[in-house]
């Protein structure tokens, strides 16, 4: 009966032996990766930081199943660090990196892993293009001086052709009517095929850029200026400095170039020189007159 029972506890103390034996071999086969960041773009930079135990040989590291990088272990250099990149063409997603050697002890893979996750690189977008709506055309056309004052040229004028209208003086001549033509695109239309000095005169054009301002010239002189209105139509007033007799070319500059002509007309009137000339002969006369009678 002693030796029944005495068989039975070295049994029982042998199998917890064996088992005490195991898990302390077991505990000494280590394997571990960690990855340091975890995750980033494609192209970003990464550690892997390794251990196996017991280890003979390269350790390779995989990306998704494809062998990338490799460290030197063995039984005396059983960690550490491997600098790693994540290929440029991955995907957003989830991807494992994965680490083998070779176990020195059982010659079988020893193996452990972790997962990186591949972040979507993040997309700008351009700000809106600022666009600039110039000011109405009310409130910021330039006020013209010749608008309100007399030209300081017209002061030169004999005082013959601003006293006496040439529609009352000279025979044969009328005031030109003012036209309302409907400018066409690309063309400028005057409202008057010729002025006279002080007579008003007006432009009309059409196919520019919309909201610009036009510059109107009259051989190398601004006359006048405007802002074209959304359709790229604009109408000002022209106003001459110099009075020249003779055709002149109303160029108007909006983003293309119009052109429209004008006569202008210099009228000269006899009458007071005709009253002069009678006053002379008048005492020319009463002269001759005294000097005879003494």
């Amino acid at each position: 009966m002693r030796f029944v029972v005495r068989l039975f506890f070295g049994a029982v103390a042998g199998t917890l032996l064996l088992i005490a034996t195991a898990n302390s071999a077991n505990a000494q086969y280590t394997s571990s990766v960690g990855l340091k960041p975890s995750s980033g773009k494609a192209g970003s930079s990464f550690t892997i930081s390794w251990n196996f135990y017991p280890c003979k040989g390269p350790v390779t590291f995989s990306w998704n199943g494809t062998p990338m990088w490799s460290a030197n272990a063995d039984l005396q250099n059983t960690s550490g660090t491997v600098a790693a990149t994540v290929p440029a063409g991955a995907q957003p997603g989830t991807y494992p990196v994965t680490g083998t050697c070779t176990n020195a002890r059982t010659g079988g893979p020893l193996s452990a892993g972790s997962r990186f996750s591949v972040t979507a690189t993040p997309t700008t977008t351009p700000p809106p293009p600022v666009t600039t709506t110039p000011p109405p055309p009310v409130t910021t056309r330039p006020t013209r001086p010749g608008t309100t004052t007399t030209p300081p040229t017209t002061t030169s004028t004999p005082p013959t052709t601003t006293t006496t209208p040439p529609t009352s003086t000279t025979p044969g001549t009328s005031t030109p009517t003012t036209t309302s033509t409907e400018p066409k695109p690309g063309e400028l239309v005057l409202d008057r095929p010729s002025i006279q000095p002080g007579e008003t005169l007006s432009a009309s054009g059409k196919g520019c850029e919309p909201s610009r301002m036009v510059t109107l010239t009259a051989d190398g002189a601004e006359v006048g200026s405007a802002y074209t209105d959304s359709t790229g139509a604009f109408t000002a007033p022209v106003e001459f400095t110099r009075i020249e007799a003779g055709r002149h070319t109303v160029v108007a500059e909006c983003g293309v170039r119009l052109t429209g002509a004008v006569d202008q007309v210099v009228t000269r009137s006899s009458g007071g020189q005709t009253g002069t000339l009678v006053i002379l002969v008048f005492f020319v006369l009463a002269g001759i007159t005294v000097i005879r009678f003494r």
